[in-house]
């Protein structure tokens, strides 16, 4: 089994929804059960829900959020995973700088679906521009699957 972990800050908005894109393109493919795929964290607070406008974003793209709860990044769900895939440099760097023993296993998802690093912007405060940032994260994960699984079975 290969075990993909998604981090952004807040584990409300970014993370979830990619995780999510990325079960549903699992499931489409006949490959949901080789893979364990989660979400986390940089500065979350574990166990909350996702705002009601993150889970009515996702879903006005098809995506169902409405059951996830916030987690915490941690050591455990970083050795537990083959690769984690970052939504910001910012969050790579703060990954590696605490979790050394991760250093290798940590991606910028731009870079890994595009080839090009950049931030995905955190839609949490961002107003109009929310349902915009949303929609290309999940167009980017759509349009990506074929790398992000080729990297999750080579870690």
């Amino acid at each position: 089994m290969y075990s993909v972990l998604f981090v952004c800050t807040g584990n409300q908005y970014r993370s979830p929804i990619a995780a999510e894109v990325f079960r549903m393109q699992l499931a489409e493919d006949g490959r949901s059960a080789h893979f364990k795929v989660n979400s986390a964290g940089t500065w979350a607070f574990s166990g909350q829900h996702v705002p009601l406008d993150a889970a009515e974003l996702a879903r006005s793209f098809g995506v169902d959020i409405n059951n996830h709860q916030t987690r915490l990044l941690d050591a455990k769900m970083l050795k537990d995973s083959d690769v984690v895939l970052v939504m910001e440099e910012g969050h790579k760097e703060a990954i590696q700088s605490e979790f050394p023993f991760a250093r290798n296993k940590v991606h910028l998802l731009s870079q890994v679906v595009e080839g090009v690093a950049y931030d995905v912007p955190d839609p949490a405060g961002a107003g109009e521009e929310s349902r915009v940032i949303i929609r290309d994260l999940v167009a980017m994960i759509r349009a990506g699957y074929g790398r992000i699984y080729s990297i999750s079975k080579t870690g």
